[in-house]
């Protein structure tokens, strides 16, 4: 593989950024379709491990259950022009725009720009509630991407081009920039106790440990940059402080890809705590011989306090850290230089800024965090409609430093309607504290199907990404034991549903 012009462009954003802008301002999702309701005990540890006693399952057996999000707010398609439904077309014709004929159009406004990209699959897991506890062992995957505090300017040279002349020699001064991403898989242990439980309150606590394993990871960041951009031949970097590291399963001399020696370039564990406090509808204290005798106990409200993604990955196979530490540089026909190895990339940058293709290179290890959040639950089930419900989710971000990757913020209102076949949610959603959402889930039996942006599948909303989620799981419901013919040796109170009991106190 050899990388010849227009390589200027990534090598100019290598340069001034250390990382290829994956898109403005995009949002994650927290999937609230698979996350809420009392049908979710174990996809609702996801977002508080606390919640898995407060179940309506005594057993959950998932098969499959995955988040595909993809959102861009500097590059879009007008939905007049083209819909998410006509890219599944095979004669589908993309939109020309501009004289440079560019498929799409970007928002031309001067604020910083976020990105996030969120991929999740929850593999084969399980959940068990006995009494006072739950237990859950769960398989996963992720690939996560976010960008942060990205200066306007960049996506406008790369959609314009660097001879773009309203914006050639202009001096920009940009600061605390950066870029993470990386893929992972992880195994979970989760558990969930009881740990106070007076007349009507409930008081939960839970945790989960994950070991993970990354496939690979990257970041990027920039401490302050000051530059210049003469034309589309010249850099003119006055002052750049920054670093950034790889682990990546390509090798760096000849770019093989992929690169398995070994699979896994890094290791960490991850952790996630929370607490729930219930209020219950009425004062019980049942009593069960079975697992499927355990009864649901109605609550009024629950509210839930949670820290997610608690730990990093730390990358030492295949791994490279480069820092640069108050350097500038004249860049003259940087365009015309041709690279066929990631090295020879690397250390021509090394080069341009210290005179020595090897004085940038820093170690062979690096640690990403993850996306660590603190999230608040409020749940709220009305009496006069026992199957409504109307749930109230708060996130916000935490980083201990900019090599973690960064959860976006979000305020989300999340009205239902559940049974134990059928359930329906109406997410409405306020990211980073700005840009509102409605979304739309559902469930039927095992199935669970949802969008947290629907506008773009009416064709409502312009064409900027895709966001959809799933679950398949096998739901074994509280008081579902096999039934018996009660006698009056038999305290038949237990181990029956609320109908059961009612109809067998008619009958005495």
């Amino acid at each position: 593989m050899t990388f010849k012009n227009p390589i200027k462009h990534l090598v100019s954003w290598l340069t001034i950024s250390f990382f290829v802008l994956w898109g403005p301002h995009a949002v994650g999702q927290e999937m609230f379709g698979v996350t809420l309701g009392n049908y979710n005990g174990l996809t609702g540890s996801l977002i508080n491990p606390a919640v898995m006693t407060n179940s309506k399952n005594y057993l959950e057996i998932n098969f499959i259950a995955g988040d595909i999000f993809a959102f861009n707010s500097a590059a879009y398609i007008p939905a007049s022009d083209l819909t998410i439904w006509d890219l599944f077309k095979q004669d589908t014709q993309f939109p020309v725009y501009g004289e440079k004929k560019s498929s799409f159009l970007i928002y031309t406004n001067r604020n910083p720009k976020y990105a996030v990209q969120n991929t999740r699959f929850l593999g084969p897991s399980a959940m068990f509630q006995y009494g006072n506890h739950s237990f859950a062992i769960t398989t996963g995957f992720r690939f996560f991407t976010s960008a942060n505090n990205i200066p306007w300017e960049m996506p406008v040279f790369g959609y314009e081009g660097m001879d773009y002349g309203p914006i050639n020699n202009v001096s920009f001064d940009d600061y605390h920039v950066d870029a993470v991403t990386q893929a992972w898989i992880d195994v979970g242990l989760s558990y969930a106790y009881n740990v106070y439980h007076f007349l009507d309150n409930q008081v939960t606590v839970g945790v989960t440990a994950r070991k993970l394993w990354g496939y690979m990871g990257v970041y990027g960041q920039i401490n302050n940059v000051n530059y210049i951009i003469p034309n589309d031949s010249v850099l003119n970097i006055l002052n750049l402080n920054g670093e950034m590291g790889f682990a990546v399963p390509v090798d760096y001399s000849n770019n093989d890809f992929p690169l398995h020696n070994p699979v896994f370039k890094g290791s960490g564990v991850g952790f996630d705590v929370g607490v729930v406090y219930t209020k219950r509808r009425f004062i019980d204290d049942n009593r069960w011989k079975k697992p499927c005798g355990q009864e649901f106990k109605e609550y009024v409200y629950r509210i839930g306090l949670s820290i997610l993604d608690i730990g990093r990955v730390k990358y030492s196979k295949n791994a490279q850290l480069h820092t640069f530490n108050d350097v500038s540089a004249y860049w003259v026909n940087y365009d015309t230089i041709s690279y066929s190895s990631v090295n020879e990339v690397v250390q021509e940058i090394s080069n341009v800024f210290y005179g020595d293709p090897n004085a940038s290179y820093s170690g062979n290890s690096f640690k990403i965090g993850l996306p660590t959040a603190v999230s608040l639950q409020f749940d709220y089930n009305i009496e006069r409609w026992k199957n409504v419900y109307f749930g109230l989710v708060w996130i916000q971000p935490v980083r201990l430093n900019r090599h973690s990757l960064r959860r976006p913020a979000q305020i989300s209102l999340v009205p239902r309607y559940e049974t134990k076949y059928l359930e329906f949610s109406l997410p409405i959603q306020l990211y980073e504290y700005r840009y509102p959402r409605v979304g739309f889930a559902a469930r039927f039996a095992f199935l669970t199907i949802g969008t947290e942006r629907i506008g773009t599948y009416l064709g409502l909303a312009d064409l900027n990404g895709l966001d959809i989620y799933f679950s398949i799981k096998l739901n074994l419901t509280k008081g579902s034991c096999r039934k018996v013919i009660p006698v009056k040796c038999l305290n038949y109170e237990y181990g029956y549903s609320d109908k059961d009991k009612a109809r067998f106190r008619k009958r005495r």
